[in-house]
């Protein structure tokens, strides 16, 4: 079961979809009911622009529906809104959704609706809106399932609210949860920023390790890097905190001798003993890491287990490129409450899922550490924002050249704000 992007979805079956639903039922509005399939194809390529914020009708916030697939059958719609005006906020809310009625009574609508909120969560939504027809309690229990509670109400709706983050959820169940969901295997090849990302990065690990090197990979994710090292022939230890990424790097690296994958935390890696390694890569912890004691912790714990003489990458987020990447779509004063304080300062706190740094701020935390300074550089660029445009196109050519080029520019310190993903690198004493 899935949520596919209607401009990316079999249009026929879309169409033959959208046409089984009513022009209004029970509140949720077929905005193509009677249209030819000609027209239904016009509105398609609407929606794409809308998705990205441009050619928006009076009134209209940026958004993006999706169809619900099973098993090949289009089952429903989910129609997720980016942002809210004051007419959305006091209405309809970020969500609408119908099942087709041949598809109804088996769990379709609960699923679907939790797979919206996951897409709403990685739009920084982080207290989805929603409305419901008080002749409808199915929709309803639809919505209380997902965690939803009723605001307030006036004579014909309910006005409901889910919080992304329950109360007293740990920093380790939020990023289980959002990677359980996440698709986080093929995250490096499936965007161009990805595979420059992925690119950069190697180039910088080659710089510090060869065959002979023992290496540590603290958050490694679904392996992408630890197994193309110990392919290499390096020794690989790779942590990883999540599950469902631990079970798919276990799975790819069977047969592979000299990589060995263990399930634990940044901030306490007491399985492993002191100067230990030639090379650790903290490639993803300090993303998801928010007090000032835990974020230490992680850092003190990759220095305690590097061999004196070893080099430490520590991989951060700019906070710049955040806003850049997700807040020019009609939601920019959100992006500002997310990320900063009223007097400009970052902000941290663990709600947001992913934290991000001002650059000279992330290089302060290493001040007083047993380290030495080598650099910081960029790893994938200006791309992530742009990539989204309509008009975005790199050829495989084109696409060597940037490489080739990246690699001479990406510790500029102009540019390092406008990068995604950086690299903190330095050398234990």
């Amino acid at each position: 079961m899935e949520l596919v992007r209607v401009q990316d979805s079999d249009y026929r079956k879309a169409y033959e979809l959208y046409m089984s639903f009513p022009e209004n039922e029970n509140g949720y509005m077929n905005n193509v009911y009677g249209y030819s399939y000609e027209q239904f194809l016009e509105w398609i390529e609407k929606k794409r622009n809308w998705s990205l914020g441009k050619e928006l009708p009076d009134g209209f916030v940026p958004d993006t529906t999706y169809v619900l697939v099973v098993e090949d059958a289009y089952v429903g719609v989910f129609n997720l809104r980016h942002c809210l005006n004051d007419f959305l906020r006091e209405g309809p809310g970020h969500i609408g959704y119908c099942i087709s009625k041949k598809y109804r009574g088996k769990g379709y609508a609960t699923k679907g609706l939790e797979l919206t909120l996951i897409k709403a969560r990685q739009m920084c939504i982080h207290e989805v809106y929603m409305s419901v027809n008080k002749d409808n309690p199915a929709s309803l229990r639809v919505q209380i399932k997902n965690g939803a509670y009723i605001h307030h109400e006036n004579e014909k709706e309910y006005f409901t609210r889910v919080n992304a983050i329950e109360e007293g959820t740990s920093r380790e169940e939020i990023i289980n949860k959002f990677y359980s969901q996440y698709e986080e295997e093929g995250r490096l090849e499936r965007t161009v920023h990805g595979r420059l990302e992925y690119m950069t990065t190697m180039n910088y690990i080659h710089r510090y390790a060869d065959k002979k090197s023992k290496v540590l990979e603290i958050g490694a994710g679904t392996g992408r890097y630890s197994i193309t090292l110990a392919k290499e022939g390096m020794d690989v230890t790779a942590v990883e905190l999540v599950d469902k990424n631990l079970e798919i790097l276990r799975e790819k690296s069977k047969g592979i001798g000299n990589i060995k994958s263990i399930q634990g935390d940044a901030t306490k890696l007491d399985t492993l003993e002191d100067n230990c390694f030639d090379l650790t890569l903290v490639f993803g912890p300090l993303y998801h890491l928010y007090e000032k004691e835990e974020v230490n912790k992680a850092i003190d714990e990759a220095i305690r287990v590097t061999k004196p003489g070893g080099v430490i990458m520590f991989a951060f987020i700019s906070v710049y490129a955040i806003m850049y990447s997700n807040y020019f779509y009609g939601n920019w004063s959100l992006g500002q409450v997310e990320n900063f304080t009223n007097d400009n300062k970052v902000r941290h706190f663990k709600e947001q899922l992913f934290t991000g740094y001002d650059i000279s701020e992330f290089e302060d935390l290493f001040k007083t550490k047993n380290v030495t300074y080598i650099t910081t550089t960029g790893v994938d660029g200006l791309i992530e924002p742009i990539e989204h445009r309509a008009d975005f196109s790199i050829s495989e050519d084109d696409f060597k050249k940037l490489s080739d080029w990246y690699m001479s520019h990406s510790e500029k310190r102009e540019l390092l704000g406008n990068t995604n993903h950086l690299l903190y690198i330095c050398k234990k004493v």
